[in-house]
């Protein structure tokens, strides 16, 4: 899906930086392989809180729909009450950036079907 590509992703990536939505966040587009032709759309959100992996990825090939998987992290994470309270900014954060990729992956499909059509 054209929505999938690198350099798309990373534009929207800028964008919602830019928007200061994503309070400094270093969220970025993972290099793969592309399968069949196709990116995958794997954004890497690290957090500084824990030690799990995030990732941020469309649901399947077609799908506008994303979700922010976590990893099952190898040690158990000990953290104050601050450094939870910063935890949880910064999955506020990844949920954030999750809402809007699907809002532009929904929107630029409706500009694709649109295109297509006319």
């Amino acid at each position: 899906m054209p929505f999938r590509s690198k350099d798309l992703l990373e534009t929207w990536l800028d964008e919602f930086a830019a928007s200061g939505a994503g309070g400094g966040g270093v969220a970025y587009v993972a290099d793969q392989e592309p399968l069949d032709g196709v990116d995958s759309g794997l954004v890497i959100f690290p957090l500084s809180n824990a030690t799990t992996s995030v990732y941020l990825a469309p649901v399947a090939v077609g799908a506008p729909d994303w979700r922010v998987t976590f990893e099952a992290q190898p040690e158990v994470t000990e953290l104050s009450p601050s450094a939870v309270y910063d935890l949880c900014r910064e999955l506020s954060y990844a949920a954030d950036l999750c809402a809007f990729l699907q809002l532009k992956s929904v929107a630029h499909m409706a500009q694709i079907a649109d295109e297509t059509r006319g």
